[in-house]
């Protein structure tokens, strides 16, 4: 009886684990960010103070001004708060920072704030992100140019969005 009270218990804890077992992973949305959005959110901390202590190339931001076409292009920015690296907290402020200068209109630029390149966004079916951040210049809906940190060197962050809102 004691044998078969066991056996009970034991199909009855397999059952319930198998039952409570949930293999599928909750999908996370990347949040869409404006600027006031950046400057408030405690995650994003570093970002008033790199932007307000860099100064983009003037030709750069001339020639960004000049190319940027607001009627064709638009930019998308995917970025991850929380992450240290450079490309981040370095490219990511520095590349706004030229964008703010040139007056650019703010409403077409789009950042991402995301945990992961996988987060849904409305750009997920049309854009492989692999690594965060990552820059897309979008030329009537298609990317026209990609920015990713490995294209950075701590000083070209000016000339890589030249670069990409001119192709």
């Amino acid at each position: 009886m004691v044998i078969q009270m066991t056996k009970i218990f034991a199909l009855c804890v397999v059952a319930l684990t198998l039952v409570a077992c949930n293999t599928t992973t909750p999908e996370q949305s990347g949040q869409q960010m404006s600027i006031s959005d950046l400057e408030k959110n405690p995650g994003y901390s570093w970002y008033q103070t790199e932007v307000a202590t860099y100064t983009p190339n003037t030709a750069m931001v001339d020639s960004v001004r000049s190319n940027f076409d607001a009627t064709e292009q638009k930019i998308c920015i995917f970025v991850k708060p929380s992450c240290g690296c450079r490309g981040t907290q370095r490219l990511f402020p520095r590349v706004m920072k030229t964008l703010l200068d040139a007056n650019i209109d703010m409403s077409k630029v789009e950042v991402w704030s995301m945990r992961s390149p996988s987060d849904n966004t409305p750009y997920k079916t049309t854009l492989a992100l692999t690594s965060l951040p990552t820059i897309v210049v979008m030329r009537n809906g298609v990317e026209d140019a990609r920015i990713i940190d490995a294209d950075f060197n701590e000083v070209n962050a000016d000339t890589l969005i030249a670069q990409a809102v001119t192709e």
